[in-house]
């Protein structure tokens, strides 16, 4: 099984919280390709982490022992991504972001990528957010892993799943 970790989940596995332990045991077995989303979320900027230190990144992937896992390049946004690690977007590519953004956060202003940065952590999150879940989606995988509640409330689940998330799971309930 093809597998997506969302940014939280990728902090949980290099500060070895209890949660991912059934994650963890599943990589370690071969089981399921863990695949990680170039992205680095506000949590991960209190290390360090900013679009100019992908070294940084790569740091807390091995610190997360996920040196190895494949990396899912999300679109290039500025201030955001990591630079040289992204996809030029194009209409098609915007509009399912946008899709994404109107489920997880539909009553909020716009975030995504066409919203205002701002420097407030809350919305450099929900940018990270849609791109975590439209890379799962870009890149077909078939289980997106995230410790978020926001993916797995009831009125955004079933709608993630129409877009074609797959399966959405806590990582310790793999």
């Amino acid at each position: 099984m093809r597998l997506t970790i969302d940014h939280n989940v990728v902090i949980d596995l290099a500060n070895q919280s209890p949660n991912v332990n059934r994650l963890r045991q599943l990589m370690e077995d071969g089981t399921h390709q863990v695949h990680v989303v170039e992205i680095g979320a506000s949590e991960m900027r209190k290390r360090g982490i900013r679009p100019d230190r992908y070294d940084l990144f790569e740091q807390l992937l091995h610190e997360a022992s996920l040196d190895t896992a494949p990396r899912l390049a999300p679109m290039m946004i500025w201030d955001v991504t990591f630079w040289d690690h992204g996809l030029w977007s194009d209409e098609q590519m915007i509009a399912k972001a946008k899709m994404i953004e109107d489920v997880l956060f539909g009553e909020s202003p716009a975030v995504g990528i066409t919203g205002e940065l701002d420097g407030s952590p809350k919305v450099l999150n929900r940018i990270c957010d849609v791109q975590s879940i439209w890379c799962h989606l870009h890149y077909r995988n078939e289980i997106f892993v995230s410790s978020d509640r926001n993916f797995h409330k009831a009125t955004k689940l079933p709608r993630l799943l129409e877009l074609g998330a797959g399966r959405i799971a806590l990582p310790e309930v793999l």
